[in-house]
């Protein structure tokens, strides 16, 4: 009787040994899943955060190029507008995914906001000729684009950056202006 319980108890044992090994063997396999599903979705939010800020810089240069169209009005606009053409499409379809993807409302939010100071930069551009919109806009279009960066940079948990950038180069790195003729007599 003694060798039966023993016996029964070895196997028990051996058993409960099993089951507890496979069970923290599927915890580290679940952990280990969803780090790297976490990964995968950082990586594709951040994908497609950068290539709405492309989508809608682009968007920016078509519009304010010198062969845009100016139409009297269209789906994207009741008013007269600069046909974005392709990069409106682009920017469209980009926050549509944002607002599948994206962890955030603010996120969500600074997308909207820079998706219609461009489009407010298109209606503009219909009153002035190329090179003429009022710089507001412009810097509407700036503001926005840097905010949408920092509120994207901080659902991604990248660390807080300046995201100010210059629109001229530096002073220092403007080269002197020499008059003709200084520059062959210096050498």
């Amino acid at each position: 009787m003694t060798q039966v319980v023993l016996a029964f108890l070895s196997v028990t044992g051996a058993l409960v040994g099993v089951m507890l090994g496979s069970l923290l063997n599927a915890r580290v396999q679940r952990a280990s899943w969803e780090h790297q599903e976490n990964t995968m979705s950082l990586r594709d939010r951040r994908a497609t955060y950068a290539a709405f800020v492309a989508a809608c810089r682009e968007w920016r240069a078509t519009v304010l190029g010198p062969d845009v169209q100016i139409l009297r009005a269209s789906s994207v606009s009741r008013q007269p507008h600069a046909d974005g053409g392709q990069p409106r499409i682009q920017v469209v379809r980009y926050r549509a995914e944002i607002g599948l993807i994206a962890h955030t409302t603010a996120t969500v939010q600074a997308a909207a906001a820079l998706m219609l100071a461009v489009g407010q930069l298109s209606e503009a551009r219909a009153g002035h000729e190329a090179g003429q919109v009022p710089e507001p806009f412009i810097q509407a279009c700036r503001d926005a684009e840097r905010e949408f960066n920092r509120v994207a940079r901080a659902e991604l948990r990248s660390p807080e950056i300046n995201l100010k950038t210059p629109t001229g180069l530096p002073p220092a790195a403007i080269p002197p202006v020499t008059a003709p003729g200084e520059a062959q007599q210096a050498t």
